[in-house]
């Protein structure tokens, strides 16, 4: 999906990354291939094949491994991609990360939170992830958490402190719509220069499963919140609309369908251009009853309950 450009100040640039032709990065492994692993290969394989331009084109891997932690994993994984490319491209694979990681020139870490540091701590998996590029999608983890956390193996293993460095993890925050390939995905922009590479490919990668916005690190907080948690916020809304629709008779899928619909197409005509002003308007014609819904939604504050959840989920 090709990004658009959006009005942000200096606070959150977006951009597209400058990369050369010559493709360095080829095997991605994605351990840990649940959910967000899956949606990421659905969204990856056919856009090989796809007009994504040369530039983009040339920075996807060409060979994807998923591995998971328990064999009925993989029937669920391999029903989900294209049949032409499983074992040709594309292949599932029961534990074993060790032999993964040897394998890929990126490796994508998507165990659930819980699960990493008892995969980082597995017989001689530090050593195979040296040198190689990370890319985190765990939420609530930093990037040098990890380093340090690898770093600290490392050097147990092997007594030498110059391990302690031997680590490079960059940070990608998909969100769930990665599942129906509309993500809004915020990827850290101010990596060490040896991981310029490694963010371009990370930026062709998550723009196959939807949009991609390139924060400076000062702001990653507050854009994964933006991205990742207003889905739940969203879908209360949804709730509130459907259940008063359905007082008044509608089915609840008829009330889904019209309040996803609407929601979908307002989010277009915002993007588009239109101003809320204009929108409030618009909606609120003469002899029309909108006004009176909307000052229920005015005497429940309902602008500052939105304030108060974006801050109380950005403050933890």
């Amino acid at each position: 999906m090709a990004t658009r450009p959006l009005k942000f100040g200096p606070a959150c640039r977006k951009h597209l990354v400058i990369v050369t032709s010559n493709r360095a990065i080829r095997t991605l492994v994605i351990l840990g291939c649940g959910t967000m692993g899956t949606a990421i290969l659905k969204g990856i394989i056919p856009s090989q094949d796809s007009s994504l331009g040369a530039q983009k084109a040339d920075l996807l891997p060409t060979r994807f491994m998923a591995y998971v932690r328990r064999p009925e994993s993989t029937d669920a994984i391999r029903s989900k991609l294209p049949r032409e490319a499983l074992d040709s491209t594309a292949s599932v694979h029961v534990n074993d990360n060790r032999a993964a990681v040897l394998e890929a020139d990126v490796i994508l870490l998507a165990y659930q939170p819980h699960l990493y540091k008892s995969l980082l701590e597995e017989s001689r998996i530090c050593a195979a992830l040296k040198g190689k590029p990370i890319i985190l999608v765990l939420a609530g983890f930093y990037p040098r958490e990890i380093e340090r956390h690898l770093g600290e193996i490392a050097h147990k293993e092997s007594k030498n402190m110059s391990e302690f460095y031997a680590f490079s993890v960059i940070r990608a925050m998909p969100n769930v719509a990665s599942a129906v390939q509309t993500s809004s995905t915020v990827l850290e922009m101010d990596p060490p220069p040896h991981l310029k590479d490694t963010i371009a490919t990370a930026h062709a990668i998550f723009s196959c499963v939807g949009t991609v916005f390139t924060p400076s690190r000062a702001y990653f907080r507050i854009c994964t919140t933006l991205t990742g948690s207003t889905p739940a916020f969203f879908a209360m809304a949804i709730d509130g609309l459907v259940d008063g629709a359905v007082a008044f008779g509608l089915t609840h899928t008829e009330a889904t369908q019209m309040a996803t619909t609407t929601m979908r197409a307002t989010a277009d005509l915002i993007t588009s251009g239109k101003s809320n002003n204009d929108l409030n308007r618009q909606c609120a014609c003469v002899y029309g009853w909108t006004p009176q819904g909307r000052r229920v939604l005015e005497k429940a504050q309902t602008r500052d309950v939105w304030m108060q959840a974006l801050d109380a989920t950005v403050s933890g």
